[in-house]
């Protein structure tokens, strides 16, 4: 016999797992190399630098061991400099540097043999002053800068990747990461060490790392005010890496702003951050409305430059819901207004495909916009058809509320906004989906009568949730939702049936809620039968049956457990008779808990359609009670 599936499977597994082991031994045996000799520190040594004891320094130079103390590193490369550095033995690292330059006569002649402490790179790439400034050590930061300075401007650097630089050139030395000293300095939040470097060299501000991130760029964004004015004070023939205008943006510091912001700086108002983002774009998508008033102030024709994915400044404002940007670019600039971005669409439409409740109130609260309300995109749509699209019921309720929102505007499909909720419209809606639909059909939103030829480019693809044409609904689809409602139904049916038999003895004073009783539980009783026996008949399969049985069983559904509500409700007040104050309980907790039910059932039974009738008119309140309640903050955080 042979063998199964899984057997094959396992083996299979195998056999490519040992494939993957072998390739992975050919290209250990390639690049193996024998290992190199290297003098790693001794204990002694180590225990000094890091102890910081001069005595023992001396003790271990008295024993014959000065040129060990020279050249041995630690396995991460590090010599005795770099560990004093590390852990701040100021003292004893002049000690050191100080033998040194006993040792080799203060570098005259500079030796073609060796190579500094000071400019000896551990595996890292880090010089004796990278480590120190990463630590924080100000007093071992300070003295080496003194003792760099007084080396010989012509010796060199022998780096790690085999380049070399001159010694006047070691405040620009990047590590393997491509920091410099001032770089770490500032990831490590060391601003008195960061002002120490930043003042001997001017280049080294500017210079980027890996991250084309500059030490300039690196202080605006941590909003540090005296070293951003510390490094600007020389100038500089051009800014490298990442924006530094971006950066006092994100930092929300006017101050610093207003650093960039002089004339002889006016060409950094035109950088991009790494989105391609302009200035201006960036402080509104961030909300940032003080550097948005500034920017304008200065150059007010930055509103109208565009970014790479079509949208404006006010667009990107917008998009965020952020009002005083919104507002600061339109009292600058009114007629950005008319802007468009490379969908044809205007701020209503970005505003309701976003689902900025706030935005869109605004701009419809201004008679002076009425032109956009039902202005179309490159694709026909207004922002009622966006806000459908996008399923913001809130959105959509804002909209249909104004009326000089066209409810039956046809989009270059021929879908009014019905329609479009209901061609994408998931097979098992979400809440939100059913919201929207709920939103449109309460205000009465018609239906197109001819449907324009179906056009790929202008409806969305498959990925953004359209229901293809040859995908039909199933009655599979329907028997879990069919079967959970019969056992809710048979549930009512049990308790209203066990409770017609419970209230036997009824206080004198007490019939009229006697009564109550009586009449709610005969409700719910019949109304929970019928449901039962109508789901019965849906349990045949066919799929028009069971969408009939739907709309006849759930406003059913609903009186049953409105009605048991209140029956229990009046059967409590019964049993507690004549007791006041729990009668006034049981009515006020009763009462709420009523008004919830009412709120929670009535959208779901309720049965909606696009017909105008009295009885839609009645029931689109507890839909607005709901969606106030369940939609109240109905905003797109993924573009937060």
């Amino acid at each position: 016999m042979g063998k199964s599936d899984i057997e094959i499977a396992v083996l299979r597994h195998r056999k490519a797992r040992i494939r993957e082991l072998r390739h992975m031994q050919l290209l250990h045996d390639a690049t193996i190399s024998p290992p190199e000799e290297i003098n790693y520190m001794e204990r002694r040594i180590y225990m000094v630098a890091t102890e910081g004891n001069i005595e023992a320094f001396d003790e271990l130079l008295a024993l014959g061991t000065a040129v060990p103390v020279l050249t041995d590193i630690t396995p991460q490369g590090n010599t005795i400099v770099h560990l004093a550095a590390i852990y701040g033995h100021f003292r004893l690292l002049e000690h050191i540097i100080n033998h040194e330059r006993v040792v080799f006569r203060n570098f005259d002649p500079i030796p073609n043999y060796y190579q500094s402490l000071l400019l000896r790179p551990n595996a890292n790439g880090d010089l004796p002053l990278h480590v120190a400034a990463a630590a924080g050590h100000a007093p071992a930061v300070i003295r080496l800068i003194n003792y760099l300075n007084q080396l010989p401007r012509g010796m060199q650097i022998f780096l790690r990747e085999g380049r070399q630089v001159e010694v006047g050139d070691v405040w620009v030395v990047q590590n393997n990461g491509g920091n410099t000293a001032l770089h770490l300095a500032l990831k490590a939040n060391h601003q008195d060490v960061a002002l120490r470097l930043a003042e001997v060299d001017p280049r080294v501000s500017f210079v980027p790392n890996e991250e084309r991130a500059s030490p300039l760029y690196m202080a605006a964004e941590a909003g540090d005010v005296l070293l951003v004015a510390r490094m600007l004070i020389s100038p500089v023939p051009r800014y490298e890496g990442k924006s530094v205008m971006h950066a006092a943006i994100k930092s929300k510091n006017i101050e610093i702003l207003n650093l960039l912001l002089v004339p002889i700086r006016q060409n950094l108002i035109n950088s991009r951050d790494e989105e391609k983002r302009s200035v201006l774009s960036y402080a509104a998508s961030i909300g940032y409305d003080e550097g948005v008033e500034r920017l304008l102030q200065e150059f007010s024709n930055i509103a109208y430059v565009k970014d790479p994915d079509g949208f404006f400044p006010i667009h990107s404002a917008c998009r965020r819901g952020h009002m005083g940007a919104l507002q600061a670019i339109l009292q600058s600039c009114p007629d950005t207004i008319e802007l468009l971005n490379l969908q044809g669409q205007n701020v209503l439409h970005v505003a309701a495909e976003c689902g900025k409740n706030e935005v869109v109130k605004y701009i419809l609260g201004n008679e002076k916009y009425a032109n956009l309300i039902n202005q179309k995109d490159h694709k026909g749509n207004t922002p009622l058809h966006l806000a459908t699209m996008f399923w913001y019921p809130m959105i959509v309720h804002i909209l249909t509320q104004d009326e000089r929102v066209n409810l039956g505007e046809q989009n270059k499909l021929g879908f009014t906004a019905l329609d479009a909720a209901e061609e994408w419209m998931d097979l098992n809606p979400t809440f939100r989906e059913r919201l929207t639909w709920m939103a449109l059909v309460c205000v009465g939103t018609p239906r197109a009568l001819k449907l324009m030829p179906y056009d790929s480019f202008l409806a969305p693809g498959p990925q953004e949730g359209i229901i293809q044409s040859n995908e039909m609904p199933s009655a599979k689809k329907y028997k879990d939702r069919v079967n959970t409602l019969l056992l809710l139904a048979i549930l009512v049916a049990t308790v209203a049936f066990s409770a017609a038999f419970s209230v036997t003895k009824v206080p004198e004073g007490e019939t009229h809620w006697y009564k109550v009783f009586v009449v709610s539980n005969t409700i719910a009783m019949y109304s929970s039968v019928l449901t039962t026996v109508a789901l019965i008949w849906a349990q045949l399969g066919d799929l028009v049956l069971i969408l009939n049985v739907f709309k006849f069983v759930l406003p059913l559904l609903g009186i049953a457990l409105i009605s048991m509500s209140f029956a229990f409700l009046a059967g409590m007040l019964v049993v507690v008779g004549n007791q006041l104050w729990l009668s006034v309980l049981l009515l006020a907790s009763g009462g709420v808990f009523l008004g919830m039910l009412f709120l929670l059932v009535v959208p779901f039974v309720c049965p909606y359609t696009s017909r105008p009738s009295f009885f839609r008119y009645v029931l689109r309140y507890p839909f607005y009670l709901l969606l106030m309640l369940i939609v109240w903050d109905d905003t797109d955080d993924d573009l937060e």
